[in-house]
């Protein structure tokens, strides 16, 4: 499988981290996308077929966990990775008893 076929949406509320991680695997040649917030995201969800998401966990509104649920009651496959500033061993357990893949600690490391 090549990078393009892999579709990857960014959900974050901090327009710096949305535009490097977009910037970044869009380098890398993915099809990317981002959302400002969780309304955003679902409605792109809808719209488009995605096979990563990656969610920030506190953002106005819907958090994370929450659109982590909504996301796995759409697609069940789709794989979401967490992403946060507040990195907390409760959190990240709930994330992944919740389905989550992985969690990633901010700042993000591209590589």
């Amino acid at each position: 499988m090549k990078p393009s076929d892999i579709g990857i949406l960014i959900v974050d509320d901090e327009a710096s981290v949305r535009d490097a991680l977009h910037k970044w695997f869009e380098f890398d040649g993915y099809r990317v996308d981002s959302a400002a917030d969780a309304t955003i995201a679902l409605q792109k969800l809808q719209d488009t077929a995605w096979d990563i998401v990656l969610l920030d966990i506190k953002m106005p509104g819907m958090d994370g966990l929450e659109l982590q649920r909504r996301i796995k009651e759409i697609d069940k496959d789709i794989i979401t990775i967490m992403i946060t500033a507040f990195a907390s061993v409760d959190t990240s357990i709930q994330a992944l008893k919740e389905g989550a893949f992985d969690y990633i600690v901010k700042p993000v490391d591209p590589d």
